[in-house]
């Protein structure tokens, strides 16, 4: 109920809940999330949705991580399509390289300024765990990829 409210401070609070109580969240609770993700879309309050709930859940349950971010990617919805992209910002070493790559690939053209902030930041987060990967997507497909996205995701190399 905090979601539906007119205050946009109302959001944080809900958000600081969810985010205290992740580790209770479930499976069926990404269909919440979703919800939240589509309601009352700030780029703020997405981010955390993707990189925490949703992120979770989908750790959690990796036979769903392939499915979902097909329909996030194929919903038009650039909120679903920026949480395609972010939900493994926290999974460090176990990122699901080739999954992040596609995500990237099925978005790349796209005009949203918030599309292409998330391919660079995606990569940006997973170059800290594995650069010459990273190194080696952006070289092969720069051409493809926005100057916004190569210039975020190459920040961290050298």
């Amino acid at each position: 109920t905090l979601w539906k409210e007119e205050k946009r401070e109302l959001q944080y609070v809900a958000m600081d809940l969810l985010g205290k109580c992740q580790k209770q969240i479930i499976t069926e609770d990404l269909v919440t999330m979703e919800y939240l993700i589509i309601s009352k879309s700030w780029w703020d309050t997405v981010d955390f949705l993707a990189a925490n709930p949703v992120g979770h859940i989908l750790k959690e349950n990796p036979e769903l991580k392939y499915q979902k971010s097909k329909e996030f990617i194929k919903s038009g919805n650039m909120w679903l399509q920026r949480t395609s992209l972010l939900f493994q910002l926290k999974y460090k070493n176990a990122v699901d390289e080739h999954l992040l790559y596609q995500n990237i690939m099925n978005l790349t053209g796209s005009k949203e300024f918030f599309i292409n902030k998330a391919i660079g930041w995606s990569l940006r987060q997973y170059s800290k765990y594995n650069p010459k990967s990273v190194r080696r997507f952006i070289d092969e497909n720069q051409a493809a990829l926005a100057n916004l996205s190569v210039r975020e995701g190459s920040k961290y190399l050298k």
